[in-house]
């Protein structure tokens, strides 16, 4: 077929491709693409850019405009998605490919996209791609630019803990989603790749790539490598020779597994102006070689374990722009530490010392840095008040000085000169915001996070006026005020006023709102709930005086927190189709009915639909019935508490598969960044835990438990229960278990409590236990084991002879039994000596009776003088027992008096 040029300027095979390739894709909301609906010349198209001579298709830029954000559902909102047709390979005059900050739902990435001989540009970043990097790629001879880090997409906004009580409790907390990530066993392809000078394959799986270095170093005009968060597995300390020399920017950083010091290669790469070794593992001293990386502007070493001083060749580094040396350990005097920095003190236009031990306070020295952008002294005990000085900071963007000791007044005339302010955060602080309702400030913030300064009563006037503002946190801020109507009209996408006195009703209608997050947690509220903001994730309305019934909710709702109010009415069964609910806490309202598709039983929909949970707490309720095997599906779950029901049946074999690991994300999440109330984050649980209740908190995302006890469930403890590694505490007890403890329980490594006891469990203690080296608790008693208690290791320092009472056929020195043949029952006849021993009590106690009763009854009923002396007795034992209790009572009245 031959190739025609209409009186449009597009070529009719290219159009013809694009339009294949836009019938496979599902446009967003900002329908980005419906440009290619309308007219015939497709070098007019949105993203499409075609040579002015030639009329080719050179370009096809489709990234998504609104890049991922945590805050935001623009991301997902307006992506593309949908399948990537190879009709695109019509278009070989391509030179530049951008399918970024789309949504390709893990599909991987097309192996013919390395027929685009011709591509100088690829940019695959934050789509959502999965599986294998096609090494394919590795033909595209003339690309000077890849691209494709896909950064974690995190589907929760909130790991916060909920609860659901009244009828059941329900604990939940949501572990971060993490989609499937591109990976590569081994990057060899891209040293084909001779012309490339930026490539960035940040957040990508390289655990297996052990090439990386070594691949990185032939690549002789790479400029820019950016390998954040990629799991690398090592990093080779010396290269045999350093060919990458022309590198200008390096970021290495969040690469936790090297653990080591930093590598000699790198004082050769003296043309960096960009050094990103945050969270990488390194430790040790940082060298003088850092000085003869003349050519840094930015330096970020925070997140490590160096020596916490600063070393003498960052004073001699004079072009230096920006340096971050968060969590650094480093303490002293802030001021003496800004003085180390040397020659590029006064042109720094970023300082990042966040979570340090930092002391002093900020006046007569910040008001002279004048250059300053980023200012990030955040979480140290820093003193004293905020100079008016700060004033000087007229190039200021980012302001961070929460988490400190400061105190004092803050007036307008600190803000004066900081037009270029953009985000202010001067939270968990001593300070009075103390302005006049009449201020009109002279920035415009997208951020204001204030939280336990102090601002009221009266809400604050001149935030009207701040038009960009995206993120508001007042919480705690001793407001007494109604909110105002215009509060509502700013873009705001998060809003945390919890914990004032904040009266009134909230607008009937905020469906047309941007916001993600709604806290008003802790305030006076009243009146029944809005209509609320289709895109909205978390809402947090507790402790109010919130009436009426729940609401319609919004199919993006991840938390619900309502508890405490005078809610009503019944649950609406629509509440079950929420998948992405995973915080649920409506506890202390006035709600009636049953719950929804629950019954009596333990819902068959929480494992179904909510794939997320980490924590789930349902002890102490009237749950009957079978224990869900869909449950196993919570493949994140830390904590599965269902103690004290009734259930019945046995345990499902599905619950060995529990993996239980640890995981960073949990971790962080569990921190939260700031932003929520503090009420939301410092939630509880009350757990059994080593045979004692205990209350987590700060530690809670470090607990992994399976709690069944307390039921009455039967049958035998499957075999599949050893493959729970990483478990922490699994107690059984109170329940009618049969059959031997499995002999693969020793395989659980992690297992700090194990609690068997109250059933009907037999044969011999696996030796395998005296393997669980980290075991503290064991509690076996009260059930039919037999033979030698065994020892070793762990199992020797548990003295405690209570731990096997009621085990008639043990022995062992601890129980004061020795060992012989006689008295251990062998495995596999236990049972059938128990029904022996039983024919026999029932044969015997008919007789025994009879002659036990004309024994004792007889003799007092024909014998007066036996007859009367027994009741004698007993009337002086009755005497005695009432005057203990009448003295005891007496003095415990005095005593609380």
């Amino acid at each position: 077929m031959s190739l025609s040029i209409a009186t449009y300027a597009c070529i009719d095979v290219e159009r013809e491709a694009l339009l294949t390739f836009r019938a496979g894709i599902v446009d967003g909301v900002g329908h980005s693409l419906s440009s290619w609906d309308e007219g015939q010349d497709c070098c007019g198209w949105r993203g499409v850019v075609c040579d002015s001579n030639t009329h080719h298709i050179l370009e096809l830029n489709l990234c998504n405009p609104y890049h991922w954000d945590l805050y935001s559902t623009n991301w997902s909102a307006y992506a593309l998605s949908g399948e990537i047709n190879p009709s695109l390979l019509a278009l070989n005059h391509l030179t530049r490919l951008d399918l970024s900050s789309n949504n390709f739902s893990g599909i991987s990435i097309p192996e013919f996209i390395a027929s685009f001989n011709n591509l100088t540009h690829l940019n695959l970043s934050n789509s959502k791609f999965g599986g294998k990097i096609p090494q394919q790629l590795g033909n595209l001879s003339k690309l000077h630019s890849l691209d494709l880090s896909s950064s974690s997409f995190i589907k929760t906004v909130s790991p916060l803990l909920g609860n659901l009580s009244s009828l059941w409790y329900l604990s939940l907390n949501s572990a971060f989603a993490v989609t499937s990530m591109a990976n590569a066993d081994n990057l060899e392809w891209i040293s084909q790749l001779a012309s490339l000078k930026y490539l960035d394959l940040g957040w990508m799986n390289l655990t297996n790539a052990a090439d990386w270095l070594h691949v990185v170093n032939k690549l002789q005009s790479i400029k820019v490598l950016l390998m954040k968060d990629t799991s690398l597995p090592s990093i080779p300390n010396s290269l045999s020779y350093v060919n990458f020399t022309g590198l200008t920017t390096l970021d290495l950083s969040g690469n936790s597994q090297f653990n080591t010091t930093l590598p000699i290669w790198l004082w050769n790469l003296t043309n960096l102006s960009y050094l990103n070794l945050a969270s990488a593992g390194f430790y040790g001293k940082i060298p003088n070689d850092l000085a003869k990386l003349t050519s840094l502007t930015y330096l970020y070493l925070g997140g490590n374990n160096f020596v916490p001083t600063l070393p003498r060749a960052v004073g001699k580094i004079c072009g230096l722009r920006g340096i971050d040396l968060s969590s650094f350990g480093v303490g002293g005097d802030v001021r003496e530490l800004i003085e180390m920095l040397g020659c590029s003190r006064r042109n720094l236009e970023m300082i990042i010392l966040s979570s340090n031990n930092l002391q002093g306070n900020i006046s007569n020295w910040l008001e002279s840095m004048t250059n300053l952008k980023h200012l990030d002294l955040s979480n140290n005990s820093l003193v004293g008040p905020v100079p008016l000085g700060i004033g000087n900071l007229y190039n200021i963007e980012v302001l961070d000085l929460s988490s400190n000791s400061l105190h004092g007044v803050i007036s307008e005339a600190h803000f004066a000169n900081l037009t270029k302010l953009v985000e202010l955060r001067l939270s968990y602080n001593s300070l009075i915001i103390s302005v006049d309702q009449s201020w009109v400030p002279s920035f415009q913030l997208t951020v204001i996070s204030l939280h336990s300064c102090r601002m009221g009563p009266q809400f604050p006037a001149w935030l009207k006026w701040q038009l960009q503002m995206n993120e508001l946190n007042l919480c705690n801020t001793s407001i007494a005020d109604t909110l105002p109507d215009w509060l509502w009209r700013l873009p705001l996408t998060l809003l945390d006023l919890s914990n004032n006195q904040i009266a009134g009703r909230l607008p009937a209608s905020l469906q047309s709102n941007n916001l993600d997050i709604l806290a008003l947690a802790s305030n006076n509220l009243e009146g029944p709930l809005p209509r609320l903001p289709e895109r909205l994730q978390l809402l947090d309305l507790s402790d109010n005086a919130i009436s009426g019934p729940l609401p319609q909710l919004p199919t993006s709702i991840n938390c619900l927190m309502l508890s405490n109010n005078a809610i009503n009415g019944s649950i609406p069964s629509s509440i079950c189709d929420h998948a992405s609910l995973q915080i649920l806490d409506l506890s202390r309202n006035y709600l009636s009915g049953e719950l929804p598709r629950a019954g009596g039983r333990i819902p068959i929909w929480i494992g179904e639909k909510l794939r997320n949970l980490v924590y789930l707490q349902l002890c102490s309720n009237i749950f009957d019935g079978n224990i869900p095997s869909q449950l196993a599906k919570l493949a994140s779950l830390h904590v599965l508490d269902l103690a004290d029901n009734m259930l019945s049946g046995s345990i499902p074999c599905s619950f060995g598969h529990f993996t239980m690991v640890y995981s960073e994300l949990a971790y962080y999440g569990h921190l939260g960044n700031g932003s929520f109330s503090s009420s939301v984050y410092n939630s509880t649980m009350e757990l059994v835990m080593k045979g004692r209740e205990s209350t987590y908190s700060e530690i809670l995302y470090l607990v992994r438990t399976m709690d069944l006890s307390g039921n009455n469930l039967s049958g035998e403890i499957p075999e599949e229960r050893g493959a729970l590694r990483h478990i922490s505490n699994l107690s059984f007890a109170r329940n009618h278990l049969v059959g031997k403890i499995p002999e693969k329980i020793g395989d659980m490594l992690s297992l700090e409590s194990l609690d068997l006891s109250s059933n009907e469990l037999s044969g011999d203690i696996p030796l395998s236990l005296s393997k669980l080296t980290f075991l503290d608790h064991l509690n076996l008693s009260y059930n039919n084991l037999s033979g030698r208690i065994p020892s070793g290791n762990q199992l020797d320092t548990l003295d405690d002879p209570s731990i096997y009472i009621g085990n008639a056929y043990l022995c062992g020195p601890l129980i004061g039994k020795n060992y012989s043949g006689d008295q251990a029952i062998p495995t596999g006849t236990r049972n059938y000596v128990n029904r022996f021993e039983m024919v026999w009590l029932y044969l015997g106690m008919e007789p025994g009776f009879v002659f036990g009763f004309w024994t004792v009854c007889g003799t007092l009923l024909f014998c007066m003088t036996r007859r009367n002396t027994y009741f004698q007795m007993i009337d002086n034992l009755f005497d005695k027992i009432y005057v203990t209790v009448a003295v005891t009572m007496n003095r415990l009245k005095r005593k609380w008096r």
